[in-house]
């Protein structure tokens, strides 16, 4: 602010003596005091208001500029896409498996033309038996290495004493 230095003070001081004297320089130097000190606290005070107006402005803008300052709505974007995307891809699997669930129907359906079994309205009746047949030749005829993918009667009844030779040995 001021650039007073001490010989300044010091030729202030003397002139004060001289103009109002060595009684009345003590309640004058703690009037001066006390409206320096006022003066201080008012400046500090506007200083703090204009700071805190500035820094509101600052948290303004930040707050308007949140799309470049916000990289969760860009993590968010892009697992909504991933999430899209796995839903069409799982859409596209549901519907090659009704195609091929499809054409399983088509050979239970020609194993029921060679049972000769029509009923009144001219349609064909899948029986249980021919329908089991028709799908255990579906699942061998799709299986790699040309085996049956269904469990046989003998290891179902193996896994069934194991689960109750398990249980007794728990007990």
């Amino acid at each position: 602010m001021f650039d007073i230095g001490f010989w300044e003070l010091a030729l202030i001081g003397v002139v004060a003596l001289l103009v109002v004297g060595p009684d009345r320089l003590p309640a004058l130097a703690r009037t001066i005091g006390l409206w320096v000190g006022k003066i201080r606290r008012y400046v500090s005070t506007v200083r703090d208001d204009i700071e805190r107006e500035i820094q509101a402005d600052e948290l303004k803008s930040m707050l308007s500029n949140t799309d470049d300052l916000n990289p969760l709505k860009d993590i968010l974007d892009e697992t909504t896409n991933t999430i899209d995307d796995a839903k069409r891809e799982l859409s596209g699997a549901h519907k090659e498996a009704d195609e091929l669930m499809s054409a399983d129907s088509g050979a239970v359906l020609d194993a029921a033309d060679s049972d000769d079994s029509d009923d009144e309205t001219g349609a064909h009746a899948v029986t249980p038996d021919s329908a089991a047949t028709s799908l255990g030749e579906a699942l061998s005829a799709s299986s790699d290495d040309g085996t049956s993918s269904a469990p046989s009667a003998a290891s179902s009844d193996d896994t069934v004493e194991n689960t109750e030779d398990d249980e007794q040995r728990s007990r």
